[in-house]
């Protein structure tokens, strides 16, 4: 009797110390697995909206001459941020202060990275206030480089 429940006990002792262990551990590793797989398919989409390539947005040589006026109205148009920009005041030759209320922060963040990378164009300062769940008022003053 004495052995039959030290053999019992030993038993539980293995299956709560070592085997236990290693299936909740195992069902952990999974569901992380799980979710940084959708993590990464969300970066993959976001990355894609992101990549110039993707959307067939101008060369850093394509509109260079433009205006920075028209560069800025063409493109909130293309972006769908042309109904939030409310004020788009020219700072002589190559810079402009613009005022945007209610923009959705992401599409904001994408134009201005875009408008860097094609026009040449950098943010000199800029101003955020929360306007709602992923929405801001902001005042931005861009520079077009080489002016």
């Amino acid at each position: 009797m004495v052995s039959v429940c030290g053999a019992f006990i030993i038993a539980v002792l293995i299956w709560n110390m070592v085997i236990r262990p290693v299936y909740s551990g195992s069902a952990q590793l999974k569901e992380t697995v799980a979710t940084k797989q959708a993590q990464l398919a969300n970066l993959q989409e976001l990355a894609s909206r992101i990549t110039p390539a993707s959307r067939g947005r101008p060369t850093a040589r394509q509109g260079r001459n433009d205006s920075i006026v028209v560069v800025i109205d063409q493109t909130t148009r293309e972006r769908s941020l042309a109904q939030y920009l409310k004020r788009n005041q020219p700072e002589g030759n190559s810079g402009v202060r613009l005022r945007f209320v209610g923009s959705p922060f992401d599409l904001l963040v994408e134009w201005l990275g875009d408008l860097n990378q094609a026009y040449g164009m950098v943010t000199v300062s800029a101003s955020f206030d929360e306007a709602g769940p992923g929405r801001v008022n902001c005042s931005i003053e861009l520079k077009r480089l080489g002016f």
